[in-house]
């Protein structure tokens, strides 16, 4: 990178074999972090990478993550959301995965579509569970 900085990034495993990609989330500011490196579009797509070895090595992985607001930004719809969202579609498209979006909250599920048809879990149940860990209205 430009910046010759090192990002970590968390992958949190769920139930059901969803999991959450988080970059800079050891830091306190966590998810709104800047860096001011205007790097995004490296950090994000090492995201994608991780979240392509995950699909890759995994047929049951789905996946969630949160557009975390900038300072001042309203957590509706926020641009890391619109971002996140146009990156993963590019990626990911719409064949294996089942998109849901909550603009609200600026959170995003892909849902691999084989396990929402084999009732492994429902929309529902899965937008309750991060709705209460990431404490979403």
């Amino acid at each position: 990178m430009k910046s010759g900085k090192t990002y970590l990034v968390d992958v949190e495993a769920y139930e059901k074999h969803i999991y959450g990609i988080k970059s800079q989330a050891h830091l306190q500011e966590k998810y709104s972090f800047q860096t001011n490196d205007f790097e995004p579009r490296r950090i994000v797509l090492s995201c994608i990478y991780i979240m392509k070895h995950y699909y890759e090595t995994d047929v049951h992985s789905s996946f969630a993550f949160i557009g975390a607001n900038n300072m001042g930004e309203d957590k509706a719809c926020t641009k890391r959301f619109r971002f996140y969202r146009t990156i993963v579609n590019t990626y990911f498209g719409t064949k294996t995965f089942e998109h849901h979006t909550d603009e609200r909250n600026s959170a995003y599920l892909m849902l691999r579509k084989t396990e929402l048809d084999k009732n492994t879990f429902s929309i529902k149940d899965i937008e309750n569970f991060f709705r209460d860990i990431y404490m979403l209205s």
